[in-house]
């Protein structure tokens, strides 16, 4: 018997010395490890029960919810300052037009472990703006990075999310690679939505879309949507109009439904396979005549053809 341990504990040892590379360790991180352009989205809300609070948060639904996000873009440079853009929607202030909001974020602290902290100072609609930090962990030898925040100042405290981002180029200098050809093929769009119609009624909203995208940037796909208890399905269709920078507008419409179209604007990341999009008010209605009042989505290239290739 102790013969026969001895063979196994001997293969053992073996095996060990000889066959299996160690797993690749990430790299300490530097700043130097964050220089690049980076798609980022951030998702979360403010929810307040007791309604005695209610009038200390103005931004808040009547229904004590306030929901948050945006979609924007950032590029890092050696010195840890990232500059960019992006679309937000906080509460009941929407975003305002559908130009972008200038950022700048300051990268305040970054340890070997790749933790660390960044601060900027966050525009809102209607000329507000608050003081932001958020705590970030960056992985995958910087292609990724996680936030969320810790510190508001002069905004609106209690709001909590989740931040993302996806480097898009590790170069300091502009992303203009992108184009109508980055959208070309079919794609599964998510999102999920708030509709408040009135003061006193709103609905969850989800979605997906199967979209095939022409190398023009029209598509034509199916809608699947659960709204409050109805359920529909229909068919859809709209346009991308993509930047330079990987950035983008897309429309959609969906004519059995409602007229016009819903606008929306968002960032392409990993080679044009995914992007982030946030929905946005038409600035040229009515407040009162305004549909979604919160919507982000998600897209993914399941193919690189559309139906209209084939």
């Amino acid at each position: 018997m102790g013969s026969r341990i001895s063979v196994f504990v001997m293969a053992g040892l073996t095996l060990c010395s000889i066959g299996f590379p160690p797993a690749a360790a990430q790299e300490k991180c530097s700043l130097q490890m964050m220089v690049g352009t980076y798609a980022v989205f951030e998702k979360g809300s403010s929810l307040i029960t007791d309604t005695t609070q209610r009038a200390q948060y103005p931004l808040h639904w009547p229904v004590q919810l306030a929901p948050f996000a945006n979609v924007g873009m950032l590029t890092f440079k050696p010195n840890g300052v990232g500059e960019g853009y992006y679309w937000i929607y906080i509460g009941s202030l929407p975003h305002a037009n559908y130009d972008p909001i200038p950022d700048k974020v300051t990268i305040t602290e970054l340890n070997e472990d790749c933790t660390g902290k960044f601060k900027y100072v966050a525009s809102l609609p209607g000329g507000l703006s608050a003081t932001v930090e958020e705590r970030f962990i960056l992985f995958d030898n910087g292609r990724e990075f996680r936030s969320v925040p810790t510190d508001i100042q002069n905004g609106l405290p209690t709001l909590a999310w989740l931040g993302t981002g996806y480097r898009i180029s590790e170069s300091a200098n502009p992303v203009t690679f992108c184009g109508q050809q980055t959208a070309h093929g079919t794609y599964l769009m998510s999102a999920e939505s708030l509709i408040a119609n009135t003061a006193t009624m709103g609905f969850a909203d989800s979605l997906f879309i199967r979209a095939d995208v022409a190398h023009d940037g029209d598509w034509t796909g199916t809608l699947y949507e659960k709204i409050g208890p109805i359920s529909v399905q229909s068919a859809a269709l709209g346009s991308f109009t993509v930047n330079p920078d990987c950035s983008f507008t897309w429309t959609l419409e969906v004519p059995e439904f409602f007229p016009g179209a819903i606008v929306s604007k968002g960032v392409f990341f990993n080679q044009g396979k995914e992007y982030f999009l946030i929905s946005l008010d038409d600035p040229t209605l009515p407040q009162d005549e305004q549909g979604i009042k919160f919507s982000v989505g998600w897209g993914k290239r399941i193919s690189k053809t559309a139906d209209y290739d084939k």
